[in-house]
């Protein structure tokens, strides 16, 4: 079981997150094949031991994407790296990777990432306050 997870990508996500959450639920129905390893950073200790490259405000601040070569993809870049695993969202990936349309998506990727917690609030769906904090800026 070990090397199987060891041969999946990586995906860091914030559990805090509703919408982080739910769309981990979504991209688990579409990952088929067991691609993608979904893995909360906020088992902090967990996700330092394997990926030590990664910085704590920052995967709070974006989903991170950690190849089995260890390759690293955050925001947008990382979003655009699981559909490439996904049979279903793979023939997607060129269109959104269009330079007009990847500069596009990757403002609207960090406009919600900074704004997350409190839309998750519109919603009714209070989160926790200094602790999982996502940066100011991306």
């Amino acid at each position: 079981m070990i090397k199987q997870i060891a041969s999946r990508t990586a995906v860091l996500y914030d559990g805090m997150c509703v919408i982080c959450v739910n769309s981990v639920r979504l991209w688990r129905r579409l990952d088929w094949h067991k691609r993608l390893e979904f893995i909360d950073v906020q088992d902090w200790s967990y996700v330092q031991q394997r990926f030590p490259q990664v910085e704590r405000s920052a995967a709070l601040g974006a989903i991170h994407v950690v190849t089995p070569d260890g390759a690293l993809y955050t925001g947008y870049d990382g979003v655009l790296h699981m559909a490439r695993q996904v049979p279903l969202l793979a023939w997607s990936v060129p269109l959104l990777s269009f330079p007009p349309i990847a500069w596009l998506g990757r403002r609207i990727y960090a406009w919600i990432a900074r704004r997350r917690y409190a839309i998750n609030r519109l919603f009714g769906r209070a989160v926790c306050d200094d602790v999982c904090r996502p940066p100011s800026r991306l």
